[in-house]
């Protein structure tokens, strides 16, 4: 009688565990913020700029900077043209980044 209940039993506690560690977690997320990273023109940011961007450091922001200098990016995607910098990179970069300044609002 007893082999009769093991399933309903390991399934609730399942559901403890899951209610248990499932709420723990949260509080962590909810004061885990993120970067707040505002956009760069690849063309004209500096050092500094590109450093704050996510997975770029010192050595690929200036391995950007001389990328640029060859040729200018004239979309973002020419951004896997520098050395380091793959696919995942640039899907992880590709919010933050253009390659235009954003129109200037129109005085009127």
């Amino acid at each position: 009688m007893k082999a009769r209940y093991a399933p309903a039993a390991a399934f609730l506690v399942g559901l403890w565990c899951l209610a248990a560690f499932g709420h723990a977690s949260e509080p962590q997320a909810a004061t885990a913020r993120p970067r707040a990273v505002p956009t760069v023109n690849l063309n004209k940011a500096t050092e500094a700029e590109l450093v704050k961007l996510p997975g770029i450091g010192p050595s690929r922001a200036q391995a950007i900077i001389a990328q640029r200098k060859r040729r200018p990016f004239r979309r973002p995607e020419e951004i896997l043209r520098v050395r380091g910098i793959g696919r995942k990179t640039f899907q992880r970069l590709r919010p933050y980044l253009r390659v235009k300044d954003p129109p200037k609002p129109r005085g009127g």
